[in-house]
């Protein structure tokens, strides 16, 4: 009678038909199973290698000879994802020992700086680490709130005019509603909340001409509709003898 008894539950468990038998019965197969070799040996990771891999077998918590008939793929995949590194991640046993996680990484792809704080974040605006300040990735700049979550928006369009991108060291979020960009001179492009594509191709077009991104200016204002006002800087227009609204 015992060794049906044991044969029925051990064809239950193999079968997903615990419900029917008691919590105690339940753990008490999973325990028979696992010392005849269903047990957890290995956890298999797949798209990241390395320290990112490591940490992705620590968020499992999986334990090595622990029961796979215990271990429950959407926990497992719940905790892979709650890794800031990690996008998704899907989770199967592999009969008998084996977890196979599958992951889709993030990428880095910008930094952000805010609060005091210089963070790296994926094309989504999803903090994926804490940046040295000190010896920061080569990576575009976004600063201030929200410029996390609009920097794909800025970045793709500096990539359309390199002669403007390759003088912009940071792109500032301005109430989180448009952008200045700060030039390597320390003067700013003002650009407009809306059309910023047409707005950077008027001063792309202009400095083309002009050279005008070679002026001592204070700013490149771009927020009126097909205008662009330089306004120099202070010291050199009172040198000139112009007035504020003059330069």
């Amino acid at each position: 009678m015992a060794g049906l008894a044991a044969v029925s539950l051990v064809v239950l468990a193999l079968f997903g038909q615990l419900g029917a038998v008691n919590d105690y019965a339940a753990r008490t197969a999973q325990t028979q199973l696992a010392r005849i070799g269903f047990a957890v040996d290995s956890v298999d990771v797949t798209g990241a290698q390395g320290v990112i891999a490591h940490q992705i077998v620590e968020a499992t918590q999986l334990a090595g000879g622990q029961p796979i008939f215990a271990v429950d793929p959407e926990i497992i995949r719940a905790r892979v994802e709650a890794l800031p590194i990690v996008r998704t991640a899907q989770v199967a046993r592999l009969w008998p020992n084996r977890i196979a996680v599958v992951v889709e990484t993030r990428s880095a792809y910008a930094l952000w700086q805010y609060q005091g704080e210089l963070s790296i974040i994926d094309r989504d605006g999803v903090v994926i680490a804490l940046a040295d300040a000190m010896e920061p990735p080569a990576l575009p700049l976004v600063v201030s709130a929200g410029a996390n979550e609009a920097a794909a928006e800025i970045i793709e369009a500096l990539e359309r005019f390199p002669h403007i991108a390759e003088r912009v060291v940071g792109a500032v979020r301005v109430s989180e509603r448009r952008w200045n960009l700060r030039l390597d001179s320390g003067a700013d492009i003002k650009l407009p909340e809306g059309d910023v594509l047409a707005a950077l191709a008027i001063l792309d077009r202009v400095h083309a001409e002009r050279g005008v991104l070679r002026l001592a200016a204070e700013s490149f204002d771009l927020r009126g509709e097909g205008d662009l006002i330089v306004r120099a800087r202070p010291d050199r227009a009172a040198a000139a003898g112009m007035r504020e609204r003059d330069a």
